[in-house]
């Protein structure tokens, strides 16, 4: 309910994702309108979603590539979203002082959880487990409210572009 607000919301988050024991972190900003709306903007990278294109532009290698996303393409934003009533809620309960909520991601056949502020839904923290080789954590350390995407603008104008879709 948190996340599905007429206005968005602002996250500061740490990523972190292991897999095959190499693990990738990173920090940055989250603009979230809905699941299929959102810009993650970090130091090295702003990855954008918005009407099915997804943008990635990294900023150290000056390059922007376009895609398409998928109709059925997941990611870990769509947990937040509800991923259009794909999640099953296996169990929730109090634990240090946020709800932690189970769930099982019945597509992709993966569990996970959400922890939550008690009242107010707040997301806190998110744990996907997508094998026994690879897992997902996204740690939300700041929310607010927000009614527009104030970006910091990137020139582009010398950078590679990479266009993947059809």
């Amino acid at each position: 309910m948190y996340m599905n607000q007429e206005n968005g919301r602002l996250f500061s988050i740490d990523l972190e994702h292991q897999n095959f024991g190499k693990n990738f972190t990173t920090s940055g900003d989250l603009w979230y309108f809905n699941s299929k709306d959102y810009v993650f903007d970090s130091q090295s990278e702003r990855v954008s979603n918005k009407n099915n294109t997804i943008v990635t532009i990294n900023k150290l290698a000056k390059q922007v590539i376009y895609d398409q996303n998928f109709k059925n393409n997941f990611d870990i934003f769509d947990v937040l979203g509800n991923a259009d009533g794909g999640i099953k809620v296996l169990s929730s309960f109090i634990e240090k002082e946020l709800i932690r909520t189970k769930f099982f991601l019945v597509q992709w056949d993966i569990e996970g959880s959400i922890w939550t502020i008690q009242g107010t839904g707040e997301p806190k923290k998110i744990s996907i487990n997508i094998s026994s080789n690879e897992t997902v954590d996204l740690e939300i350390n700041s929310s607010k409210i927000i009614s527009t995407s104030i970006l910091p603008y990137i020139d582009i104008s010398e950078y590679e572009i990479i266009d993947l879709r059809d």
